[in-house]
């Protein structure tokens, strides 16, 4: 015979089946939104270990099912990582880390020809974090901090407003890389048909959901106290 309190227990299981794509809860499930595209560059995703124990549901996860040519890897120091290393020792890409810095490089740039060798597919590191995560990751991988930064040409303010970011520049990883494909198709590199439009349709839809669960709880806690 079940008691009470496991009766409680398989409703609230029940009630909180995860999609094993987007790794949220089925009734918030995001995959319909998604529409997965390719782009000429190639992106890897390097989550913070931290990051992924703490924010399985982030915006990282999400960019990668939007990325059809698009890899996640998770860890806090990737000097001796064969998967890394094997990516940037390919001669066939042209290695960046998605990094502001001084002498970071964009599309509109004339360093931009960097990123426009002959034969070449620009191979894009994102780190995934806190900011203090990521520039941890970023320091502590020496494979990744000898690579030349790629950055913005505009400044960009965050969307995530569930979110308090540490600067005004400080943008989320899929908002990132939505941006970078955008200046990198005004630049003549992508050719995207604004399939890369997914990556902010499926984020504010993210921000929308977390925003009304944020007012549904506070409407319960106000009828608790009064």
């Amino acid at each position: 015979m079940l008691k009470k309190t496991d009766i409680s227990e398989a409703g609230q299981s029940a009630d909180r089946q995860e999609c094993y794509a987007c790794y949220r809860a089925k009734k918030n499930c995001l995959c319909d939104s998604l529409k997965p595209f390719a782009t000429k560059m190639r992106f890897v995703i390097l989550m913070h270990a931290k990051e992924a124990k703490r924010q399985k549901t982030g915006t990282a996860r999400l960019a990668k099912l939007c990325l059809t040519n698009a890899e996640l890897l998770i860890g806090i120091d990737f000097t001796r990582d064969e998967r890394v290393n094997a990516l940037i020792q390919d001669p066939s890409y042209i290695p960046f880390v998605l990094y502001p810095g001084p002498k970071a490089v964009n599309f509109r740039t004339a360093g931009s020809g960097l990123l426009k060798q002959e034969g070449k597919t620009p191979l894009v590191f994102v780190i995934d974090g806190t900011w203090a995560c990521a520039k941890r990751l970023l320091n502590q991988s020496q494979n990744l901090h000898a690579l030349p930064r790629l950055s913005f040409s505009s400044s960009y303010v965050s969307r995530f407003t569930i979110k308090k970011q540490p600067k005004e520049h400080c943008i989320s990883t899929i908002e990132a890389i939505y941006y970078l494909c955008k200046e990198a198709e005004e630049a003549g590199y992508e050719n995207l048909h604004a399939q890369n439009e997914v990556l902010m349709t499926v984020f504010k839809r993210l921000v929308e959901i977390q925003v009304n669960y944020q007012k549904g709880k506070g409407r319960r806690g106000s009828g608790a106290r009064s």
